[in-house]
């Protein structure tokens, strides 16, 4: 794919300029090889397998072509749908993924009819950084170069901007201390890159929802810098550039939150064993009539409980480093199943999908030392769908988040949540630790999500 800003950018501003990031990569985004960085020791200290993502993933490697600038004033925005994991998560992760290789299918879903994700900047004549990742918080401004590289936090405020914006190279800002930026200020910065910068980051999903909120955030931030600056970049830049802001970040992670948001629909992602990290995604093109059915088949529920991913994952390399032998099957199995899951998806068996989609999430649960009663609603919530469902999962991590299911024939959503919500609320049974009896709101918070299929992936636009 070819992503060049329009040289006129001002000219087509009211026509909204769209360009949509998976234009080229619909069908097969290939493999992206990175070379070993002759960069130095790590700057991202601390991260989970950080050394060999820096050989791996350098900004050196991205390869830049100049484009058009966009004007000071205006906006570049980004939508990106989230994503739901069917088979195969957990073998992405670095080092997992070099060391035993991985395979993911996954599904880019719109949530409530909409992408959930969007990203607006622009460039302005004041010389100020302002940072916007909530709507009901007013917008943080930074004065001093030191306070964008505390990135290295996930809980500081604003830490995913801030190392998106280092990572990006937009303000010429590096992640070391001691660097040779020649600027003293933050406003001498601004004023030789361009201007001031302005970047809004919207998630309509809760906090720890498990559909790669973070990751896809990231790349969708990535791409709406990159074309600020004029910058040529491809789905897969994005995909390993998304790695090395986790790594930045200190959350680790892996591959396939980004690829299914930067990617429409259906896709089968692999990574080979062995350095270098190689990704390669195949998108599934399926009939209409099975995406049809599986968006009339998924239901979407929040569990009420949200875990930071970094939690889960120093669980799982630690247990990886360990190379017990029931850990190794577990990761043998996964790949299998993957392997699987893309067979019956391409048959159109959506029992098959559902089978799969449970025995992935008994996986996940070994992996993450989690049950269910991690969220402790879960249990119960699951006795009555049974019913109902061929089959279920905890999307991303686990441990809650979002809980996916799909119905069995000639039920619909509307009727088993009725079903199941009337069936709650009359459940007397002893769950330890479960209180969403107690929390009426939250109960109805469970049951206000939509999943459909995307069909677009990450889309980038310049409009005024």
């Amino acid at each position: 794919m070819s992503h060049t800003c329009p040289s006129s950018a001002l000219d087509h501003a009211e026509a909204a300029a769209t360009v949509a990031v998976t234009e080229a990569a619909t069908e097969t985004c290939t493999g992206h090889s990175c070379p070993y960085s002759n960069s130095g020791p790590c700057a991202f200290s601390g991260a989970p397998g950080h050394g060999i993502l820096e050989q791996q993933v350098s900004p050196s490697n991205v390869v830049v072509r100049e484009g058009a600038i966009v004007p000071q004033g205006t906006f570049v925005h980004a939508s990106a749908p989230a994503r739901i994991d069917l088979a195969g998560g957990w073998t992405d992760t670095i080092p997992i993924t070099h060391e035993h290789g991985g395979k993911v299918v996954n599904v880019a879903v719109k949530v409530n009819n909409q992408a959930p994700y969007t990203v607006k900047a622009r460039r302005t004549e004041a010389l100020i950084l302002s940072l916007s990742h909530s709507p009901t918080e007013p917008p943080m401004h930074y004065h001093s170069i030191e306070q964008i590289r505390d990135h290295a936090d996930p809980l500081v405020p604003c830490a995913l901007l801030k190392a998106c914006i280092v990572a990006s190279g937009i303000l010429g800002i590096t992640s070391r201390r001691h660097d040779d930026v020649p600027y003293k200020t933050l406003a001498e910065v601004l004023k030789y890159s361009g201007g001031g910068l302005e970047l809004v980051v919207r998630s309509s999903l809760p906090v720890g929802s498990g559909m790669g909120t973070s990751s896809i955030l990231a790349a969708a931030i990535l791409a709406v810098l990159k074309t600020l600056k004029g910058e040529h970049y491809t789905p897969d830049d994005l995909i390993y550039q998304t790695l090395e802001v986790e790594q930045m970040m200190n959350t680790g992670g892996g591959w396939q939150d980004q690829v299914g948001g930067i990617l429409p629909g259906f896709k089968v992602t692999t990574c080979e064993i062995g350095l270098p990290i190689q990704i390669k995604t195949q998108s599934l093109d399926l009939p209409s009539e099975f995406v049809d059915s599986f968006n009339a088949k998924l239901l979407l529920i929040f569990t009420g409980q949200t875990r930071l991913a970094k939690n889960l994952l120093q669980t799982v390399l630690m247990n990886w480093a360990g190379q017990e032998p029931d850990i190794v099957e577990t990761m043998d199995r996964l790949v299998k199943d993957a392997d699987a899951c893309e067979a019956v998806l391409a048959k159109g068996d959506m029992a098959g999908v559902g089978t799969i989609l449970s025995k992935y999430f008994t996986d996940k649960r070994f992996l993450s030392n989690t049950t269910l009663n991690d969220p402790p609603v879960l249990a119960r919530l699951l006795r009555h769908l049974d019913p109902y469902i061929e089959g279920a999962s905890l999307a991303g991590a686990g441990g809650g988040g979002f809980l996916a299911a799909l119905l069995k024939p000639n039920l619909t959503r509307e009727d088993v949540v009725s079903k199941v919500r009337a069936a709650i609320a009359k459940d007397t049974t002893p769950q330890e630790g479960d209180e969403s009896k107690d929390l009426p709101q939250e109960e109805d918070l469970m049951w206000a999500w939509e999943a459909t299929v995307d069909t677009e992936g990450l889309v980038v636009r310049i409009k005024s």
